[in-house]
């Protein structure tokens, strides 16, 4: 009971600090404990003991102070790994789209250098803010990703059971996450011009944009919605850090939500370059509008799948702990 309790203290402290906290809060405990009248049984003076030191989410707020932050120091550790994974992936995407740019656009060397420049400081400036809105948002409302319960009678029987190895969300792989949908938004805002088919003729490469610019501007709000709603599922994975029932429901939802919208986006005919259109269905058997269908129920597939799985995460490894 005693890891138990030390473990929902840690939880809602930044991770730097967890070692040390639990250290000190278990040498606290111990203390405690050992100056209790022997009369008691060693799990009557561990109750009584947890009882004294209270809620652990009260004991956790104590720990990290009650002053009003931008980014409090419950968030912060993950507002910084967040800023650095964005930062970075807009510095690679658009590095990528500009050298694409380069090597099948000669142009004057100088004005690619400013023009790289100007989109890099105006993509790293928008996605800065981004994260720090949401993080902001977050730290003002004291949006915690936690279930809600009447806490003023605590009691050591609530506290959660310690979290099965399983159950730990790979954080490798929300940063991978994070960082090639930061890439792809970053390429459909501010290059969308280089996405699309590279070819070589006449000793020359040649590109072929994917999509007709024009009417991709109309789209990019709704483009913006489905990137940040993938971004936020893996945030909300990142900040919890293990599957429950509640995070497997959310990630599920903003899954299935931002397939659907993409999809939709997708079926826009409008959106796709005519020239692309037609050297697709000239070197294969199928209608654009054949391939169009195929690629939507594979995003569909994909989706559910991901979602089954995640309700079968959630269910199996936090349907019997506390979230």
């Amino acid at each position: 009971m005693i890891d138990r309790y030390i473990y929902a203290v840690t939880r809602e402290l930044p991770r730097k600090h967890h070692n040390e906290i639990a250290s000190e809060l278990r040498t606290l405990i111990d203390d405690m404990i050992e100056g209790m009248e022997n009369h008691y049984s060693e799990e009557q003076k561990i109750e009584y003991v947890l009882r004294d030191l209270g809620n652990p989410k009260e004991l956790a707020a104590r720990y990290r102070g009650r002053e009003r932050y931008l980014i409090g120091p419950n968030y912060y550790d993950k507002y910084i790994l967040v800023m650095k994974i964005v930062i970075i992936a807009i510095f690679i995407g658009i590095s990528i789209g500009t050298g694409f740019g380069v090597l099948f656009n000669f142009t004057n060397i100088s004005e690619v250098i400013w023009n790289y420049l100007g989109t890099l400081f105006s993509g790293i400036l928008h996605g800065a803010a981004w994260v720090t809105g949401i993080f902001a948002l977050l730290e003002y409302n004291q949006i915690s990703i936690k279930n809600e319960k009447d806490e003023d009678e605590w009691d050591p029987s609530q506290l959660p059971e310690l979290p099965n190895e399983k159950a730990h969300i790979s954080r490798g792989e929300s940063i991978f996450s994070i960082m090639f949908t930061t890439i792809l938004l970053t390429l459909f805002f501010f290059l969308p011009e280089m996405i699309g088919v590279y070819y070589k003729y006449d000793d020359q490469w040649n590109v072929t944009p994917l999509f007709n610019i024009e009417v991709l501007a109309t789209f990019k709000f709704i483009i913006f919605i489905v990137f940040t709603m993938t971004i936020l599922s893996e945030l909300i994975k990142i900040i919890k850090g293990r599957w429950t029932v509640k995070i497997a429901i959310i990630t599920s939802l903003l899954n299935v939500i931002s397939a659907i919208i993409f999809v939709y986006v997708m079926y826009n005919t409008e959106i796709w370059n005519h020239e692309i259109k037609l050297q697709l269905e000239q070197y294969t058997p199928l209608s654009f509008e054949r391939m169009l269908l195929l690629t939507a129920a594979i995003i569909i597939i994909i989706a559910i799948a991901e979602s089954i799985t995640v309700l079968y995460k959630g269910i199996k490894y936090g349907s019997t702990m506390n979230s």
